[in-house]
């Protein structure tokens, strides 16, 4: 058996038996994976912070023949002000499971690991409002997954776009000339980007992760990147997040108070 060092944060936990757990770890190098962590539930255990998700840091696993087993941990960083606010808590919850939906074994892991960890820290930020960061870790994670709005060109004539009909279902943009020229049929199922939002989607999809959330947003634009989200979701995930409607049960009862 070896033993392996990693960059990663847990995603998940699990008790198993009486004092053990086992987690779900998004690593850099070797994707999702899961492992055992000893003792875990024992309160003295050197361990106990290795067994909570959100925490983030370098572990060192040794490797048998079905599974990891946690030897050791360094946790660099825990995400407090997302874990001691109920709300906060609830957005990085989804997050997470997102996260663990959209990554896979032996994969690199590096580009969804640097935008959860970004996305929580954006959290933190009482100066951000939660449902942005949402809605642009949502964007960022279509991207990461392979499955991003193509925006940045009409399907047909090639031309740069600027705004245009975006169509959920073959995940392709059409300008407003081409659209006039076809009479196209199908505008009504279509996402009408204008200029704001069409550069927004566009800014979101290509700027560095450490500058994803720099910016507002009016609540026009936020209204229509929001309802793409929702049906892009509908379209293109294969399941439905239990988190995900905590959160909106949440957000919901907390807007009729």
């Amino acid at each position: 058996m070896d033993t392996v060092t990693v960059n990663g944060m847990v995603l998940s936990a699990m008790p198993i038996g009486e004092y053990d757990r086992r987690i779900v770890l998004l690593t850099t190098d070797l994707g999702r994976i899961s492992a055992f962590v000893r003792g875990a539930r024992r309160p003295n255990s050197s361990l106990l912070a290795a067994a909570r998700p959100f925490s983030m840091g370098i572990f060192t696993l040794h490797a048998g023949r079905d599974s990891y087993t946690v030897q050791a941990a360094s946790i660099k960083e825990y995400f407090e002000a997302v874990s001691s606010d109920v709300t906060k808590m609830a957005y990085g919850c989804y997050f997470l499971e997102a996260a663990g939906f959209a990554s896979e074994e032996n994969d690199d892991g590096r580009e969804l690991l640097n935008l959860l960890y970004f996305s929580l820290k954006a959290l933190e930020n009482q100066a951000i409002p939660d449902e942005l960061v949402r809605l642009v870790y949502e964007l960022r994670l279509f991207l990461v997954m392979g499955v991003y709005p193509q925006v940045f060109e009409c399907s047909v004539c090639k031309s740069k776009l600027t705004k245009g009909w975006l169509s959920v279902e073959r995940g392709n943009c059409v300008c407003e000339e081409c659209a006039k020229r076809k009479n196209d049929a199908h505008t009504s199922a279509r996402l009408y980007l204008d200029e704001s939002a069409m550069y927004t989607l566009q800014y979101i999809l290509t700027a560095p992760i450490g500058r994803l959330y720099t910016f507002c947003l009016e609540e026009p634009v936020k209204r229509t990147l929001y309802d793409l989200t929702v049906k892009w979701r509908r379209r293109y995930f294969s399941r439905e997040f239990k988190s995900l409607q905590v959160l909106e049960d949440m957000v919901h009862f907390m807007g009729t108070l």
